[in-house]
């Protein structure tokens, strides 16, 4: 059920630090080693809680109202990020959905560095923007209800609450948000937690977005993960 659909959001959520693939050719050899093994260290962790990497393309979040069409302006897509040198990120799944219940999980990891710390300002100024969780709730909407036309009849979302995020006590400066709630589709209701936090690490930025539906308890730690990226990206900055 929507299983294409929680990959391709979270997918998408990635891009909103501008982690994309590079292909602007400002990445240097160091930085992209260091990011490309901080990615294996969080991937190596999540294997061994038994997700598997997901298959499905990302695809650019929509941002449709007038208020929101800021943020559609703000984030860069496809790795065209300000003084970036180097990105990696990549995407995993795990669980099922029953009617008696399960849990469908699906993380976005990512890792990027850039010329000068101060070369993040932006992206963390519109990360603790307070209207980013109501845009990512409306982007959430149309890119949920849009995918799941495809798949069944109906999708019906009800009343999501946001809050904001920090760094966890991580690294040098964090923020992010997480949206909850539930949904309705072919008859069953099932809870669900969207969140997207990112944390600065001197020069480094890593993030790690979530999407679990259903109402077991899931298996991923994001304050344990985002630790696993703070970690690795430190070892390599060293």
């Amino acid at each position: 059920m929507l299983r294409g659909t929680f990959v391709v959001f979270v997918s998408a959520a990635l891009l909103l630090a501008g982690c994309g693939d590079d292909e602007s050719g400002a990445s240097t050899a160091n930085d992209q080693k260091a990011a490309d093994e901080t990615i294996a260290a969080v991937e190596q962790s999540l294997r061994d809680d038994g997700f598997s990497t997901a298959a499905d393309e990302p695809a650019d979040l929509r941002f449709e109202s007038e208020e929101c069409q800021e943020f559609d302006e703000a984030f860069p897509r496809g790795g065209d990020f300000p003084g970036k040198t180097a990105s990696a990120h990549d995407v995993f799944q795990r669980g099922e959905l029953a009617p008696a219940g399960g849990v469908y999980e699906t993380v976005g990891a990512v890792a990027g560095f850039v010329d000068e710390p101060a070369d993040l300002d932006p992206l963390f100024e519109k990360l603790n923007d307070e209207r980013l969780g109501p845009c990512l709730e409306e982007a959430f909407r149309i890119g949920t209800e849009a995918a799941a036309a495809e798949e069944q009849p109906t999708v019906e979302i009800g009343d999501v609450e946001i809050g904001q995020l920090g760094s966890e006590g991580l690294g040098d400066t964090g923020a992010g948000v997480q949206l909850t709630g539930d949904f309705t589709a072919s008859g069953f209701t099932l809870p669900f937690s969207l969140a997207v936090q990112y944390v600065r690490v001197d020069r480094a930025v890593v993030g790690i977005i979530t999407y679990v539906v259903g109402p077991d308890e899931p298996t991923a730690d994001r304050a344990a993960l985002l630790q696993v990226l703070v970690d690795a990206v430190s070892d390599q900055s060293t």
